[in-house]
């Protein structure tokens, strides 16, 4: 079986020839400012871009694994994390490896308080909209105490708002760690389904309407073709990121792989062959252990 870190020693190889070549292409641009050159340059781009997702899309696959390198190895996980080329890409999953089980209640008081606290951050957004001037940290965290420990003294507009916008990143993620649970991801998975199956009836009207614009002019095809080609992109975007929040926790998912019609019955279907669709990776923790031993012995 492939090693994770195999595919990730790929993948950073081959987006390393992709900007180098990326490089080059760019060099030569400047030199003659030449159309195909520009074209080649768009198209390598966009393949640097699909490397990068399929990077993404390989750590959700394989998020167990990601987490043993994280427990056994996090020395060598950082190495792959400071990467020049797969770094970045990796990083913006590692929030994932904080994830804790909670006991039910405890999971919704916490998101409560989270969503409490983002919603001071959004008034006290607006009211900087309205100020002038320099804020005063100490009366502005007594109205808005989530900002406590991050402002003090007398502050810019410009630093608060930077301050407001770091805390709001953090309380996200650590939202969407509880959103991710057993006993909460329900909640965005029906949010969620609740949008495809509204975009899929759209789908439907919006083919209806492309077979009928045909013969009808090219005016009326390219519309009706465009309609349809946005609410399809519409639908793909949310099934992909339904698809990515059951990946976030693979036990829920395989429990749900072996089970049928645990939702609405009117979602069922549509979320089952989503469900189903989808084979996260496992690992036997002791044969991994094993062969990332071997592995490593080799280098």
């Amino acid at each position: 079986m492939m090693l994770f870190i195999d595919y990730l020693e790929e993948a950073a190889a081959s987006l390393r020839e992709m900007k180098e070549k990326l490089k080059k292409l760019d060099l030569q641009y400047r030199r003659i400012w030449d159309r195909d050159i520009k074209k080649e340059m768009f198209q390598t781009r966009q393949e640097i871009a699909k490397k990068s997702s399929e990077v993404t899309n390989e750590l959700l696959l394989n998020l167990d694994e990601f987490r043993a390198l994280h427990k056994y190895y996090p020395a060598l996980l950082q190495v792959y994390m400071d990467d020049e080329y797969i770094g970045k890409v990796i990083s913006k999953k590692a929030w994932l490896l904080d994830y804790r089980p909670l006991p039910a209640k405890d999971a919704a008081d916490r998101l409560a308080q989270l969503r409490e606290w983002r919603a001071q951050l959004r008034d006290a957004k607006q009211f900087l909209k309205r100020w002038v001037g320099t804020v005063n940290a100490r009366a502005f965290t007594a109205t808005y105490p989530v900002l406590r420990g991050h402002v003090s003294g007398t502050v810019d507009k410009a630093d608060v708002l930077a301050a407001i916008a770091e805390v709001d990143k953090v309380l996200l993620k650590e939202g969407w760690l509880l959103l991710i649970s057993d006993s909460l991801i329900q909640l965005p998975i029906a949010k969620f389904m609740s949008k495809i199956n509204a975009l899929r009836i759209q789908e439907m009207a919006a083919k209806a309407d492309l077979v009928r614009s045909q013969g009808r002019g090219t005016v009326a095809e390219t519309v009706a073709l465009r309609k349809f080609q946005e609410v399809s992109k519409g639908k793909q975007h949310y099934e992909r990121v339904l698809t990515q929040l059951f990946l976030a926790n693979p036990n829920y998912l395989r429990l749900q792989k072996k089970k049928k019609n645990w939702l609405a019955r009117e979602k069922a279907g549509n979320l089952d062959r989503i469900v189903q669709s989808i084979t996260p990776h496992t690992i036997k923790e002791r044969v991994w252990l094993n062969q990332m031993r071997k592995k490593l012995d080799e280098k």
